[in-house]
């Protein structure tokens, strides 16, 4: 089945979302490097809230604003971009402009995908963008190595080229993506009470809720293990090769009857990644096998969670309100399990540290597992059902 032309107006902001997303990586091992791991959770905490409120905010104005799905999607690119490449470096700002990065662009994306694609057509769709995102996050990554390389570990080049990008993100694409209704909010509180939505808290929480603990946890592996950032650049590059090559032979085969062994393939490379982070506390050259299993599963296991995100979606309400309602619940299970962890760390040494937050990461793989597969068994009875009828 070919990709829809919605589909496929979406996909070049969707790969350069991705090209951006790698940023993160760098501005982890720069703040854990200069600092400590409580720069590291100060900073992850200040980006969280910045999403959220980014999100909201753009909800609320968006129909004085006349803010469409397109509008809110190039505007994501827009303010990080001139953020970044107007304003001195630093963790707080950093936090500031990756954290509207990710509120606006993934606030647009869900409202878009939701709004322009049909639930047949979102398993080659979520395999397209992970190629895509793949493919330009391997590139910038590479280009942004070379700059270190260059100029001798210099963050704040870095950070210009990656300001860059957004802002021709912003200025050059998108422009095939339909207008859409201005995103706006009606009543986001009458979705928290629908026992569907409350049935979805659990995989919420196993699939989000630690978003902030992993990316502290990657960053001081990372720092313990790496002796330079360019080190960690080139190191992913390679282990996003590795993830780009499993993608490209793998493209065609997702579909909706057998989304449930994708999640559970996924689920295991990267729960084993999770653990050899931790192990990588004692013995630092594991942490390439994380990073490589990591690249491996990731982008599948996204797929997979891409098109859960979608089918928890697919409830009662206005689609702005749910899109709300979920990012609230998710910013609060990211705060709560960051404030909750950052707590513990204070007590921990860094290596007891980094191989009991590993743990807890990988037990909670499983876990989402488990309750995703029980979400894709009762889609594919509900297809038998409906072709048994027909």
């Amino acid at each position: 089945m070919r990709s829809s032309p919605h589909a496929r107006a979406l996909l070049p902001l969707i790969a350069l979302q991705g090209a951006v997303s790698t940023m993160v990586g760098f501005i982890g091992f720069f703040v854990m490097h200069a600092d400590n791991v409580h720069a590291l959770f100060r900073f992850t905490a200040w980006m969280l809230t910045t999403a959220m409120a980014s999100t909201l905010l753009a909800y609320f104005l968006g129909p004085r604003l006349k803010l469409d799905g397109r509008r809110m999607l190039r505007l994501g690119f827009l303010i990080p971009g001139l953020l970044i490449l107007l304003c001195p470096p630093s963790p707080t700002l950093l936090a500031l402009a990756y954290g509207s990065f990710i509120g606006l662009t993934w606030g647009a994306r869900h409202w878009l995908e939701m709004s322009l694609l049909r639930d047949l057509e979102r398993d080659r769709y979520a395999a397209q963008c992970g190629t895509m995102t793949v493919a330009f996050g391997i590139a910038t990554t590479f280009v942004a190595t070379l700059l270190l390389a260059q100029f001798f570990e210099q963050s704040q080049f870095v950070y210009r080229f990656y300001g860059a990008i957004c802002l021709l993100g912003a200025l050059m694409c998108g422009k095939r993506i339909p207008h859409t209704e201005p995103v706006s909010l009606a009543d986001p509180f009458s979705v928290l009470k629908q026992r569907e939505f409350l049935a979805c808290m659990p995989l919420f929480f196993l699939e989000s809720g630690l978003f902030g603990i992993t990316h502290a946890l990657s960053s001081a592996g990372a720092v313990k293990a790496l002796s330079s950032a360019s080190h960690f650049g080139w190191l992913s590059t390679v282990a996003g090769l590795a993830g780009g090559v499993a993608l490209h032979f793998s493209r065609k085969k997702r579909s909706l009857d057998n989304r449930a062994h994708w999640l559970g393939a996924s689920c295991l490379v990267v729960g084993s990644a999770f653990i050899l982070l931790g192990a990588s506390a004692w013995i630092p050259a594991l942490f390439s096998g994380y990073l490589i299993l990591k690249a491996l599963g990731g982008p599948f296991l996204s797929a997979s969670e891409q098109v859960l995100n979608q089918r928890t979606l697919d409830i009662r309400g206005r689609l702005p309100d749910r899109i709300i309602a979920r990012e609230c619940v998710l910013w609060s299970f990211r705060m709560i399990s960051l404030f909750l962890f950052w707590g513990l760390a204070h007590s921990l040494p860094p290596k007891q540290m980094l191989a009991i937050g590993s743990a807890l990461l990988a037990i909670a793989t499983g876990l989402e597992y488990l309750y995703g597969q029980a979400w894709f068994w009762r889609d594919a009875k509900g297809l038998q059902k409906a072709d048994g009828t027909a």
